[in-house]
């Protein structure tokens, strides 16, 4: 017999077995099933890296790598992939410790899970697995950090603690609302003194130790308005550099990474200030905080932090606007009391009886 069948009976079963699968689109080659994850994964990567940033393309394979080396996920073959054994995956990333000791966040998870369920998805549409098994599993939540946010006075403590040299790294951070990758990447051609304005066009981001040069968060150049106490340092800073020289650098000249600068001198900074559990976006929540109490508005603040819409903004920081409820409530009241006395005393003039 053929194919390995033992009887006419057994091929006929089988025959009429996958006729229905051909029919009902469930029928997969038996070789479809032996790719895998790890190479569905590879496979999946290649067609997506050129269709995304740069940035982008290193969190996907930040992703890749958990995939391939947390449990027993990436050498699993498609075929045998269940939503237990992703579930098992998921467990052991939340048992996994990074480089610095620290387990991966949720949201790393999420992000990790978000890529295997594209690798899947794309393995479907291939018809290599008739289903996606990460349909239906259910995924650690995201507990949302509250903000801390400083006063002015406490910056200029976490700043001092930092020593001269880095004090004014954090008070970029905080007077001018910059992400890390921003301040890293900011160029002496970026900052214009004669204006008081920073032109935010750069990012310089780190993944798995290489160093990623790109646009901001979102693709979105803006402009940020350089404060008194911020320009004499960046004059300086920019003293003598070539034009797409870096302003803040490590003393050495070496770009600013963030993990590095954290453990060498922000982290200890901020505990001997008083703040342990302060990191460097919690900055840009000061700068907000600050610039809300300077009278800024809503659009002005998605502007400045380059944020991807004036909801997202007040979403962040909406609690920190001032209740005005009363206020304008107050002066509605007498700029329509003021126009009803004019109408009252133009019709008496006309002779208008009064009732």
């Amino acid at each position: 017999m053929k194919r390995g069948f033992t009887s006419k009976r057994q091929a006929s079963d089988w025959l009429a077995e996958n006729t229905v699968k051909v029919n009902t689109g469930e029928w997969r080659p038996a070789a479809a099933g032996r790719t895998t994850v790890n190479e569905a994964a590879k496979t999946w990567f290649a067609a997506k890296k050129p269709t995304v940033a740069v940035k982008t393309a290193a969190g996907y394979e930040d992703s890749l790598l958990h995939i391939e080396k947390i449990g027993t996920l990436g050498n699993t073959r498609l075929s045998a992939l269940t939503s237990e054994s992703i579930e098992q995956w998921l467990n052991a990333m939340s048992q996994h410790q990074t480089r610095a000791g620290k387990p991966l966040s949720a949201k790393t998870i999420r992000n990790s899970f978000a890529v295997l369920s594209q690798v899947l998805k794309r393995a479907v549409r291939d018809r290599r697995i008739p289903a996606n098994p990460c349909d239906g599993v259910d995924l650690p939540r995201v507990e949302k950090r509250d903000q801390l946010i400083l006063t002015a006075s406490e910056l200029e403590a976490v700043a001092t603690a930092a020593g001269e040299y880095h004090g004014w790294h954090i008070r970029a951070l905080g007077m001018a609302g910059l992400r890390w990758g921003e301040l890293a990447g900011l160029q002496v051609q970026d900052v214009n003194l004669d204006s008081r304005r920073l032109h935010i066009q750069h990012q310089i981001t780190e993944s798995n130790g290489k160093l990623i040069h790109g646009l901001p968060k979102y693709g979105k150049r803006r402009i940020v308005p350089i404060i008194e106490p911020l320009a004499d340092i960046l004059e300086e800073r920019c003293h003598g550099k070539a034009s797409t020289d870096l302003v803040f650098t490590t003393p050495a000249g070496g770009v600013l990474r963030n993990q590095n600068a954290r453990r060498d001198w922000f982290d200890p900074a901020a505990k001997q200030a008083g703040f342990p559990d302060l990191t460097p976006h919690d900055l840009r929540h000061t700068f907000a905080s600050v610039a809300i109490s300077a009278g800024a508005n809503v659009k002005a603040l998605q502007q400045a932090l380059g944020h991807h819409s004036a909801a997202f903004t007040l979403d962040q920081y909406g609690h920190l606007f001032p209740d005005d409820l009363g206020g304008f409530t107050h002066v509605m009241g007498q700029s329509f009391s003021t126009k009803c006395a004019q109408n009252v005393l133009t019709n008496n003039d006309q002779g208008t009886p009064s009732i």
